[in-house]
């Protein structure tokens, strides 16, 4: 075709012009007879690949058994380029059986699917696919092909190589929009360094050296450090090249000017250290008698912040060829205490204004923040409706021995401005009551410019949830006599209907896989509400990077409604990810972990992993896989878990080894969120337990060695509203967990247990959480099960339970003291968790728990810690150290325990 090197745009236009032409016949002298020609009996659509013929018929919107609206066509085709990946549309009709068949000829954008480089050996294939204009996966754009290859050729002679030559071969996938690139490369020779001419200390900065390749993406690294060395050895202005390289000699000149040399006389109370830092930007200034004045008046708000209130600082100048020194000599004088802040003209509890302002009582003082007062008191009253509100003046009174001084802050409250009246006017379709119910604004109260202004914009988005896209809310505000009368003067315009939903960017995920998320639906108002919630919807699902959905741009006007194409536009993500974790615990000791995670496989969100744990007592390899709407139920995921054990039983104390145990579990389950918070689930656990190496005293039961299957099916019930999973503040935590093993589901042993959690957090200051835990679980064999299996008993003791004793060592022991775990226990933690800030905490606890062997054994027999700890926020949850000290300590025992660990303990 002619037109094929044209641009996109200017062949976009060329073929709807053609479209029109074509259909000109038809708009002249059309009859009825001739209408029913037009109608459509045979839709053929030839050239597509990246989408299905359902989808593009979707956004074309002709149907068969229509007659042919050539508006609604050319409609149609501009809402398929908005898909963004067709580079042509052509529609053509002919005659078809009594109507018309109508094909369309579509050529799409093709898709990078395979980029080979060849002849790379100073510069990794991996560093150029990562700086080559094209990728895997990503649309071809034949027009920018020469730009990548200039590209990767200058990127090439920056690096040092300027004979390198770059072949590029384009290969179109027959059958398929999709191309193939082959990059061959040449690199040439390279120039090599063969004498660096700089000052000793330059070349000991830089990385670039005699027989390095002349690396000019480097050589401008090594000047910013250069900079940075001189720059903070002090000298002023240094300048640095510009450099030149010529057979193979890098000449790098510097000029490296004064150098400012400051000493600090008498600063007892801030290091020179510091003074220094708060001067640093002096070493890129001219040093003038202004400058050195500056920084004089910086020292000394520097001591003001401190509380040193009467501090002078004094400058000293030396000028020499190569250094300017400068002696500062400061007189610091005593700290000042505010002792106490006093208001006067004032109407209001003083403790409210206190709060408020940046200066405290009993704190050091700080005559910097003076102006900071007196705006924060201004903008306070000023939000109360005191509009003429002002600070007439700040008094200093010096206590007796002139190092404590009280504040008297005298305030002109002025009269209070209420709203006298709310009136609306030019709504139509929303009530006036609800509209009142949105401004939030209430007559009587005061008139505060930000509230009003925040209740504008709460009516725009009122309009905006009904799809009154287009609305315009003008605010007259008039204040007479302190009487605020408010009108806001609505134009609803015509409300927006929702038209095709377009989907843009998913090159990897399924159509339906979006679709589903969005509950939104074509014909339905818009609602932005619902959108915002479309849009967090389909960032949780963790796929994607970007999410953005918008109103397209004319709407078709039909009555009172403005029809108009959403536009949902995603930028996936990484479907792979590796992660490393590592860290101690003092009962593992080292621990460390890899997750590897394959995220949305075939386009569907469906995930799978495998995940290894390591320590000194346990080995685990877990392969998981989540389907995320399993049969096509909503929010109803399958998880499937195959996993590996390998666990060590030990006495913490001798690190003997009590038992060994090799498990194999498959663990079929699903869930299902019930509400916002509560979720229920359901799992199948099929696993052979190999017991082996066990301590005498251990073995309660036959199943305590040797091989056994258990089958088991698990109901559980969660309930999370925690504002943090991993350091909550408030919310709590709730679950209940049953477990039924049973020759019904193929199992050798047969029992049934259950377990339940309930925690809580509450803050009571701002830095300061309550948080407390009940837990309790009890099993029972039945059958030809006497006694639960190793495997399934319960112990406590150890970092997360009660942390005065060791790991697992509460509840029943065999005859070498060795612990055996039990059928019931039972387990209360409370915990006050204080942030004393720069990521540390501090934490006191009270834990009481218990395991006993049978539910006859059980009695008021709880074993009682109380103790301290220290935190540090991590972003996998605070590294902690707990000491718990034994209450009713028995004979023998330690008097407590120390837990080094991650995470809370509960």
């Amino acid at each position: 075709m002619a037109y094929k090197g044209l641009p996109y745009t200017v062949r976009f236009i060329y073929r709807l012009l053609l479209i029109t032409l074509s259909f000109i016949p038809y708009f002249v002298g059309v009859s009825s007879v001739e209408a029913a020609s037009e109608t459509i009996k045979m839709i053929e659509v030839n050239g597509i690949h990246r989408i299905d013929e359902e989808e593009f018929s979707d956004l074309i919107n002709i149907n068969t058994g229509h007659v042919l609206d050539r508006v609604a066509l050319r409609r149609g085709i501009r809402r398929a380029f908005e898909k963004g990946i067709f580079l042509d549309i052509e529609a053509l009709s002919e005659p078809y059986e009594d109507g018309i068949k109508l094909i369309f000829i579509v050529k799409e954008v093709p898709v990078v699917e395979k980029i080979t480089i060849e002849g790379t050996s100073a510069i990794s294939s991996r560093k150029i696919r990562q700086i080559y204009f094209f990728h895997d996966g990503e649309d071809f754009r034949e027009e920018y092909t020469d730009r990548a290859h200039n590209a990767l050729a200058a990127f090439y002679r920056r690096k040092g190589f300027p004979d390198v030559k770059v072949t590029t071969g384009i290969e179109h996938e027959p059958g398929r929009a999709g191309v193939r690139i082959h990059v061959i490369i040449e690199e040439g020779s390279p120039e090599v360094i063969a004498k660096v001419d700089a000052l000793p200390e330059v070349r000991h900065i830089m990385t670039l050296a005699k027989g390095s390749i002349f690396d000019r993406d480097e050589m401008d690294k090594n000047i910013r450090k250069i900079k940075e060395y001189y720059r903070k050895n002090m000298y002023l202005n240094p300048v640095v090249g510009p450099y030149s390289f010529h057979d193979g000699i890098l000449d790098v000149p510097v000029e490296t000017g004064r150098r400012l040399e400051m000493t600090f006389h008498k600063n007892f109370s801030i290091a020179a250290k510091k003074l220094k830092k708060e001067l640093s930007l002096m070493a890129e200034e001219e040093i003038t008698d202004e400058s050195i004045s500056e920084a004089a008046d910086r020292i000394k708000r520097l001591y003001v912040s401190e509380g040193y209130y009467n501090v002078q600082v004094e400058a000293g100048v030396e000028w020499h060829e190569d250094v300017i020194k400068i002696d500062f000599t400061i007189s610091e004088g005593e700290k000042i205490l505010l002792n106490k802040i006093l208001f006067t003209g004032i109407s209001i509890n003083p403790r409210v204004l206190k709060n408020i302002i940046p200066l405290s009582e009993n704190k050091p003082y700080n005559d910097n923040l003076l102006s900071d007062c007196r705006e924060s008191i201004v903008n306070f009253y000023n939000a109360l409706g005191y509009l003429q509100a002002d600070v007439l003046s700040i008094k200093k009174e010096f206590l007796e021995h002139r190092n404590e001084l009280n504040l008297e802050i005298d305030v002109e409250e002025g009269q209070q401005t209420t709203i006298s009246s709310i009136s609306i006017d030019g709504n139509a379709h929303i009530s006036t009551m609800e509209i009142i119910g949105s401004l939030s604004l209430k007559e009587g109260s005061p008139y505060n410019t930000v509230d009003i202004t925040d209740a504008r914009q709460r009516l725009h988005s009122l309009y905006n949830r009904y799809g009154y896209l287009d609305a315009a809310i003008e605010l007259e505000s008039r204040i007479d006599m302190n009487k605020a009368f408010l009108a806001f003067h609505i134009e609803e315009n015509k409300q927006s209907i929702i038209g095709k939903i377009i989907l843009r960017g998913n090159r990897k995920t399924k159509a339906k896989i979006i679709r589903r998320e969005i509950t939104l639906d074509e014909g339905d108002p818009y609602d932005y509400d619902e959108i915002t919630a479309t849009k967090q919807r389909l960032y949780k699902l963790g796929i994607f990077n970007e999410v953005s959905i918008e109103a397209l741009a004319p709407g078709v006007a039909v009555n009172n409604e403005v029809i108009r194409d959403m536009l949902i536009s995603v930028k996936e993500g990484k479907r792979g990810t590796v992660e490393f974790s590592i860290g101690y615990g003092d009962y593992e000791q080292l621990r460390g972990a890899i997750d590897i995670r394959y995220r949305n496989i075939g386009g569907y969100n469906r995930q799978a992993g495998f995940r290894t744990e390591m320590s000194s007592v346990e080995k685990k390899y877990i392969f998981n896989f989540r389907e995320p709407w399993l049969f096509n139920w909503p929010d109803v995921p399958l998880k499937v878990y195959l996993i590996r054990e390998e666990k060590r039983g030990l006495n913490i104390e001798t690190r003997e080894v009590l038992y060994k145990i090799d498990k194999q579990s498959l663990i079929v389950g699903v869930e299902k969120e019930l509400h916002k918070g509560l979720t229920a689930g359901l799992d199948y656990e099929y696993s052979f337990t190999d017991t082996k190496d066990v301590q005498e005293d251990v073995i309660l039961s036959k199943e305590d060695t040797g091989t056994v299957g258990i089958g088991s099916l698990s109901p559980s019930l969660y309930y999370d509203s925690r504002d943090d999973l991993f350091d909550p503040h408030s919310g709590a935590f709730q679950s209940v967990v049953v477990k039924y093993a049973s020759s019904a589901f193929l199992s050798e042993i047969e029992f049934i247990k259950g377990s339940f959690q309930s925690s809580w957090y509450v803050q009571l200051l701002k830095h300061l959480v309550f948080a407390f835990s009940f837990r309790g679980g009890a099993g029972y064999g039945f059958g030809a099960t006497e006694e639960l299996p190793l495997i399934e008993r319960f112990f406590l003791g150890g970092r997360s339970t009660v942390r005065g004793y060791k790991q697992d060592a509460l509840g029943p022991k065999g005859a070498d003291d060795n612990p055996t775990g039990g059928n019931v226990f039972a387990l209360t933690n409370w915990e006050l968790r204080y942030a004393i800030g720069k990521g540390f905490g501090l934490v006191a606890f009270i834990d009481a728990g218990n395991v006993w062997k049978t539910i006859g054994d059980v009695e008021d027999s709880l074993k009682y810690t109380v103790g301290g700890g220290l935190r540090y926020g991590t972003p996998i949850g605070p590294l902690r150290i707990d000491y718990g000290h034994k209450m009713n300590r028995e004979e023998g025992e330690s008097a407590g325990e120390v837990h080094f660990s991650f995470g809370h303990a509960f």
